[in-house]
């Protein structure tokens, strides 16, 4: 793909390069949100359900969410005096149905909002629209290149579409599944795509082609729900109603692993951003959360802490300075900050009435962790945590190997 935003990408760039162009524990009471009140601030613009939250890589102050109500909206934050105070910015309408999936381009210049209306939006970080880019049906996720501003959109009509977002142009239509895409990543550095689907496949694919490179059928025996893929190695790991987690070097579709444990499905996946001793994190709405090895991918520890209260909904890993420190949402009300070495829950964060459905967070300054949380309850909350001296939760319900 050429530099330039204004031209489309020619088929003959190699795709690396081309798509980085622009180079406390909880008892078993009831929980009441307005006794556990930890969050720093508050918004409360959206009228149903927060579906998706995300924070500017670029500029961490600022925020887009979307929502059940068919609206994603800019925010910014700002502090003073210890004070976090949430601004709303701009409010981006014109979707007809449920905002499934907000985000911001790897440089922070762009934002993509998908809906179950069968469109995505392209936005500047400023909320003004530049493109409405028409799908058939119902957007099930958006993800952009982790280098560039490709972007990809899994629909329930099961195509896979990546448009150069720049331009709105349509790049490529990935047709192989045959129920709906429900996740998808950019393996190998981006040069490869990876979706999966509620057929219980995957499909490995050739960007500029287009075509299936590895067709996995049945790698499941249930839908797949999830997937992540390795920082450095052609590897996608993959999670499943069918309570498993698999390991797939995509080159050769060979399995390399199959991570078993979970009682139900296993809602995420996600490896750490180590520079060291790389981890892999599983998580299940048995309330679970499994860390491994991911050289051998062998059970480190099991965090148990949402067991019993909740199922964990989705998970993400801190950035390099705090490689070790994991947050996740649940169907039980709270997020939670856990040291996967330890297998300690470092912090519980409390504050919704409801299902927590979406997290992002950010590290400003080096030991201040910014958390953002999506709900049912229709509100979006910000925590602040110090990473300073932060002592565990007592009595953690971890159960270690090896």
């Amino acid at each position: 793909m050429n530099s330039d935003d204004d031209v489309p990408p020619s088929d003959g760039d190699d795709i690396d390069e081309g798509m980085a162009d622009d180079d406390a524990e909880i008892d078993n009471a009831p929980l009441e949100a307005e006794t556990h009140a930890d969050e720093a601030a508050a918004f409360v613009t959206h009228t149903e359900a927060v579906l998706s939250v995300a924070i500017c890589p670029t500029n961490p102050q600022m925020i887009v969410t979307g929502g059940q109500d068919d609206v994603a909206v800019l925010w910014s934050l700002s502090e003073q005096d210890g004070s976090v105070t949430v601004t709303q910015r701009q409010r981006l309408e014109g979707h007809t149905d449920s905002v499934t999936q907000v985000s911001f381009s790897h440089d922070g210049q762009y934002v993509a909002s998908g809906s179950y209306d069968g469109t995505v939006k392209i936005w500047t970080a400023d909320g003004a629209l530049l493109h409405t880019l028409e799908a058939t049906k119902e957007i099930e996720w958006t993800l952009w290149h982790p280098k560039g501003h490709a972007l990809l959109a899994g629909s329930s009509d099961t195509m896979v579409w990546m448009w150069w977002a720049p331009t709105g142009k349509l790049m490529q239509i990935f047709t192989s599944h045959a129920q709906r895409v429900t996740c998808g990543c950019w393996p190998n550095g981006g040069k490869l795509i990876c979706t999966g689907s509620e057929d219980c496949s995957i499909v490995v694919w050739n960007p500029r082609a287009g075509t299936p490179q590895q067709h996995l059928r049945q790698l499941h025996e249930s839908p797949v729900v999830c997937m992540c893929a390795h920082p450095e190695s052609p590897i996608v790991v993959t999670g499943s109603e069918d309570k498993t987690a698999k390991v797939v070097q995509v080159e050769t579709g060979s399995v390399i692993a199959t991570l078993t444990g979970h009682d139900d499905s296993v809602e995420a996946v996600a490896f750490s951003n180590a520079t060291g001793l790389l981890l892999l994190a599983t998580a299940s709405m048995d309330g679970r959360v499994q860390v491994w090895n991911a050289k051998k991918y062998d059970l480190r520890c099991t965090m148990r802490d949402h067991e019993g209260s909740g199922g964990v909904t989705t998970l993400k890993w801190l950035p390099p300075s705090h490689s070790e420190l994991l947050c996740t949402s649940s169907t039980d009300r709270t997020l939670r900050l856990f040291n996967a070495l330890s297998g300690q829950c470092v912090r519980t964060l409390y504050g919704h009435s409801d299902t927590v459905l979406s997290l992002d967070l950010s590290v400003v300054g080096g030991a201040n962790l910014c958390v953002v949380s999506g709900s049912d309850d229709s509100t979006c909350r910000v925590f602040a945590v110090s990473l300073n001296g932060a002592a565990p939760d007592p009595e953690p319900s971890v159960t270690a190997t090896g």
